[in-house]
């Protein structure tokens, strides 16, 4: 009878061989299966953790109470749909199981990708996504598993994840020196830098195509998963976004200063707040305060002349 944790090892192991084949019709398929045998570990980990009798309730999408003769309350696991992405997470949360859920987005992000949008994928960015996994798998098995990732995989399928990662993770940090020599407009922006993603195939494997003694922003980059270049300026956006993402969502849920704001100049939300420039156009807000109350002013307050809203309204009835 086939096991999760079987059939989260198989995926694995198959994604792992598809990769390495000379047919270029696997690359989809070994998308698919090692992103597969990642949530089927997940998997797994919740299922260990299903109390004896509940028909594995943590790993079930549909959870039905029930109460014997005397009156205990339990649940259960009803139907035949697991858990999916968002369950899976919030589930974790709540047992206070770890993963690196950056890389595991990443992993994500390129199924989807295979499955909905693009019909093929580069040998880089596939290298990309299973030194992902590996990591991981390396992580979430010794950690949450107690076991040992290269045993449940086996020596064959391990080297080759280890030996992609090597390649993988050199390259990367090669991108990321060269990005580093690059002269940003301010610390936030070379935060934002390391987010850099290629705007034709979304490996993060780019560097500049030359190194320029004054940044304007609208720099050439090259990928050196797709050999594609783009402009600093096309790419930028995506990667503000989600190096502030946290940031942004914390401000949003629990209040407070947003991370970024508005920039007038350009017409993006790309002002960076803690560094008072834009991440974009490397302009700073004209006005930084209300010249009537003193209220500091947002991106969207520099239309109206250095006043706040409030005070620009009250100015508008007077006249």
């Amino acid at each position: 009878m086939k096991t999760l944790i079987g059939n989260a090892i198989a995926s694995i192991q198959v994604g792992v061989e598809d990769h390495v084949s000379a047919d270029p019709r696997r690359v989809l398929s070994a998308v698919r299966n090692v992103s597969a045998g990642v949530l089927l570990l997940f998997k797994e980990r919740l299922r260990q953790l299903s109390p004896s009798g509940s028909d594995e309730v943590l790993i079930k999408q549909s959870i039905r109470p029930t109460r014997d003769s005397a009156d205990h309350i339990a649940f259960i696991g009803a139907g035949s749909k697991t858990v999916d992405v968002q369950q899976i997470k919030e589930r974790f949360k709540a047992l206070n199981i770890h993963t690196d859920w950056r890389r595991v987005d990443a992993i994500i992000k390129v199924r989807n990708e295979v499955e909905h949008y693009v019909s093929t994928e580069s040998d880089n960015r596939v290298k990309e996504l299973i030194a992902d996994t590996f990591a991981v798998v390396r992580d979430f098995v010794a950690n949450e598993l107690g076991a040992e990732a290269h045993e449940l995989l086996g020596d064959e399928t391990w080297q080759v994840m280890l030996d992609v990662s090597d390649v993988y993770e050199g390259q990367r940090q090669e991108c990321l020196n060269a990005l580093e020599r690059l002269k940003w407009w301010s610390p936030g922006m070379a935060r934002a830098a390391t987010h850099l993603r290629c705007g034709h195939c979304s490996s993060d494997l780019v560097k500049p195509f030359e190194i320029t003694p004054q940044l304007s922003g609208t720099e050439r980059l090259v990928c050196t998963a797709c050999s594609g270049t783009m402009s600093l300026e096309s790419v930028i956006q995506p990667a503000l976004d989600e190096c502030f993402f946290a940031d942004q969502y914390y401000a949003m849920t629990q209040g407070g200063e947003s991370a970024l704001d508005y920039c007038d100049n350009c017409d993006s939300h790309s002002y960076i707040v803690e560094d008072e420039l834009c991440g974009k156009c490397g302009q700073s807000h004209q006005f930084s305060r209300c010249g009537r109350c003193s209220q500091a002013l947002s991106g969207e307050d520099q239309r109206m002349g250095g006043l706040c809203g409030y005070c620009h309204h009250l100015m508008q009835k007077v006249d």
